[in-house]
C-alpha cells in the first residue's frame, strides 16, 4: 500500500491508509490545510495528527491550539458517529482550516464537512451523557455555525468552527 503524504509539512507519510484502503486525502494551500477521511472512528487521530503539525507551523499558542483541537475533534467525532445512519453507504468528512487576519491579528476558520444527513435528536431516554459536544465547541470556539444540507442523502452537513484571535507572528 503506498504512503500517502500530509502536504501540510515535511515531516513525512501519513501513517497509512484509511480503513477499507481507502486513502486519506491531505494537502495544504498558503494559509490552508485539508484533509478528506472516510466517516469512520478510526480516522480522527490523522485529523488530530495532521492539524497539530499545522499549528504548530503556524505557531498558534499552546492554550488556543488545544481548544482548537478539541473543538475540531469533537465535531469530525459527532459527524462519524451521526451523520451515517446504519446501513447507510460509506460516507467522508473532509476538514479545511484556513487562516484569517483579524483586527491585527489572526484566527482559525475550520469547516468539517460530511457527506452524511443531518439525523433527528435522540430522545431524552437515550444516553442521557451525551449531547454535550455542541455546547463545548460553543465554549472553546468564538463561533459555532451549522449549516444543515438539504434533502439528499448526500447533501451533508458543514459545521465551521472559527477561533479566537490570538497573536500574529
Amino acid at each position: 500500500m503506498p504512503a500517502h503524504r500530509d502536504r501540510s509539512d515535511r515531516a513525512g507519510p501519513l501513517p497509512g491508509a484509511g480503513p477499507g484502503g481507502a486513502a486519506p486525502r491531505a494537502a495544504r494551500h498558503g494559509h490552508a490545510w485539508e484533509i478528506r477521511l472516510p466517516a469512520v472512528l478510526e480516522t480522527l487521530g490523522l485529523v488530530r495528527t495532521g492539524l497539530r503539525r499545522r499549528l504548530a507551523q503556524l505557531e498558534w499558542p499552546d492554550d488556543a491550539a488545544l481548544d482548537v483541537l478539541l473543538a475540531v475533534n469533537e465535531a469530525v467525532s459527532n459527524a462519524v458517529e451521526h451523520a451515517f445512519p446504519p446501513g447507510a453507504p460509506d460516507g467522508t468528512v473532509e476538514v479545511v482550516a484556513e487562516v484569517e487576519p483579524v483586527d491585527r491579528q489572526r484566527r482559525l476558520r475550520v469547516r468539517i464537512r460530511d457527506t452524511g444527513r443531518w439525523l433527528p435528536r435522540p430522545g431524552p431516554e437515550e444516553d442521557v451523557n451525551r449531547r454535550r459536544g455542541l455546547p463545548m465547541m460553543s465554549v472553546l470556539m468564538a463561533e459555532v455555525l451549522i449549516h444543515r444540507g438539504g434533502p439528499a442523502p448526500s447533501d451533508g452537513t458543514v459545521v465551521t468552527l472559527l477561533s479566537p484571535p490570538v497573536p500574529t507572528l
